[in-house]
């Protein structure tokens, strides 16, 4: 009996030591990016719904085939503290989640040293942002696709 509740013991220490270290596991990384305000940013990642009076884009060349990185928010605080490095690089960090060493999620940690998250929390709501990636050859495509189906648009006939 007291064998089968020690290999018991071990069995959930390993376990849980394996959850510890391999799953869930956090991170930080470090990049530069460029700040876009009032809709300044290639292949139009700072149009609309970005470019309004509390509109920020972030973005970055990507690792590959010409795709940009980006978040974006809409925070008029974030706006006005960026609004002088508008079109300039800055230091973005990232909080990283991992299961496996895969990175399986991400929040943006800080923005030239402006605090927007630690971990999973987001400190306020208009510092949750939107991630995504641009290439202008999906640009391209998708522009084919929306005019060859005739589609005119939310007030188009």
């Amino acid at each position: 009996m007291k064998r089968s509740a020690f290999i018991l013991s071990v069995v959930v220490v390993c376990l849980v030591l394996g959850y510890i270290r391999f799953i869930e596991r956090p991170g930080r990384r470090t990049y530069q990016a460029y700040v876009a305000i009032n809709g300044e940013a290639p292949m139009h990642i700072a149009e609309a719904p970005w470019n309004g009076p509390d509109g920020v884009v972030l973005y970055r060349p990507g690792k590959r085939n010409g795709v940009i990185c980006f978040d974006a928010f809409h925070s008029k605080d974030l706006h006005d503290r960026l609004l002088p490095k508008n079109r300039q690089l800055v230091t973005v960090e990232y909080d990283t989640f991992s299961d496996f060493g895969k990175v399986n999620g991400y929040n943006v940690h800080a923005v030239d040293g402006i605090v927007l998250a630690n971990g999973y929390h987001v400190l306020r709501d208009d510092y949750a942002g939107t991630a995504g990636a641009a290439n202008e050859e999906w640009r391209n495509i998708a522009i084919t696709l929306i005019e060859d189906s005739g589609y005119k648009g939310m007030g188009g006939q």
